[in-house]
């Protein structure tokens, strides 16, 4: 069991190294579940853990579900209604209070996770936890100290600069830091080599030393603007003459 977390500045390309990581590990043989935080109120709480664990719900058949899930299927029915109408005969948990139904929440998902990675390596992409509700963040901490023994990856990205000290997930990664799975990667902007070779990769147009330095001083790297800047180059056809061009 791995957990690593992608940071870095908006556009620098949090969600494409996790996307490039998925399509590696899809070809390895792992199942990859994805789920987003989303900046706006009115998002339930998990939500980005719902989502990934949705996608896997749909699509799998009632018999593996009731094998995975076990007696858990009641408890993770509360927050994904899809379980209850797939598992008819699941019952409704019964009451307990607030924290020990947290805790029978987070160790039914944590087993049915272990449990879905033993048929399969499992990867789950949580994207945007600089958006995520403290719930989500509790999940996370809850099951990555449960996994180090399980074929499954955690993948978080999240914008660095909107976190504070005091933000719910500087605590969260306070908290995981410790934990000998963690591993935190930070991505910075690209090189103006670099930044000349994405704008040839992308538009066809080959950088004077001049202009990919500009470029690069303009963008600091960062690719997503790279790539604006790129398209204006392409979109005005600026040729040669006009000193981008070697």
């Amino acid at each position: 069991g791995r957990l690593v977390m992608l940071a870095g500045e908006p556009g620098i390309g949090k969600t494409r190294t996790a996307q490039e990581l998925g399509v590696s590990a899809e070809q390895r043989g792992a199942q990859i579940l994805w789920g987003r935080c989303h900046e706006e109120e009115g998002a339930p709480p998990y939500w980005p853990w719902v989502q990934s664990m949705r996608t896997y719900v749909q699509q799998t058949a009632p018999e593996q579900l009731v094998e995975e899930m076990g007696l858990g299927a009641a408890a993770i029915g509360e927050i994904i209604p899809e379980i209850r109408s797939k598992l008819p005969a699941a019952e409704t948990p019964p009451d307990l209070e607030p924290q020990a139904a947290r805790f029978r929440l987070f160790d039914s998902i944590t087993t049915f996770l272990k449990n879905v990675a033993q048929r399969q390596p499992l990867m789950v992409v949580l994207d945007d936890l600089h958006w995520a509700d403290r719930s989500t963040l509790l999940l996370l901490e809850f099951v990555a100290r449960e996994i180090g023994t399980s074929k499954i990856s955690l993948v978080g990205a999240y914008r660095d600069i909107e976190v504070s000290r005091r933000h719910p997930l500087s605590q969260t990664l306070g908290a995981l830091i410790r934990e000998q799975l963690f591993q935190r990667v930070q991505l910075n902007g690209l090189t103006q080599q670099e930044v000349g070779e994405l704008v040839e990769g992308s538009a066809g147009i080959t950088l004077s030393h001049e202009a990919a330095e500009v470029i690069h001083k303009r963008t600091d790297g960062n690719p997503f603007f790279v790539g604006e800047v790129t398209r204006q180059v392409a979109r005005d056809n600026i040729t040669e003459d006009q000193g981008w061009a070697s």
